[in-house]
């Protein structure tokens, strides 16, 4: 779905975008925006027939679940871990929720994460570690080199 030329735009664009090369009568809508707004309340949700989630945020997909739970709106959630992707549909009175079985906290969290939406102090120290630390002293690897070339 995304591809090097996506970088920088919209991810709900995108989506709609391949959404509408697929089916290209479909009727898609992107909204880009923090899912937790006030402006993305039970009614906005109501006014779904479906929704499809493919947020990359634990805390925004429990928060998904639970405006969709209260609109009565079937909930097609997905999501990736790595190479490992899933996709669940969460019904209301049908279905188990999204919350109704615990989720592993992760361990990783993805680079754009890290790079664009950093909101737990975890995701500022992982920034740090993984990505500023090899900018200013190098590859953990040259470093060891060095050492034993001395």
């Amino acid at each position: 779905l995304f591809r090097k030329r996506h970088v920088g735009q919209s991810k709900s664009q995108v989506a709609r975008e391949a959404a509408l090369a697929i089916a290209p009568g479909a009727k898609v809508k992107a909204h880009h925006g923090n899912v937790k707004d006030p402006a993305f309340d039970v009614d906005f949700f109501r006014s779904f027939g479906i929704v499809l989630n493919g947020l990359d945020n634990l805390e925004a997909r429990r928060h998904v679940n639970r405006m969709t739970l209260a609109a009565g709106v079937p909930l097609v959630e997905s999501g990736t871990a790595g190479y490992k992707g899933q996709v669940t549909v969460h019904r209301g009175g049908e279905t188990e929720c999204f919350e109704c079985q615990p989720k592993p906290v992760p361990k990783k969290f993805p680079v754009c994460t890290i790079r664009n939406t950093p909101d737990k102090p975890i995701h500022c120290i992982v920034w740090a570690k993984d990505l500023l630390f090899p900018r200013l002293f190098g590859e953990e690897s040259d470093a060891g080199d060095q050492q034993q070339q001395q």
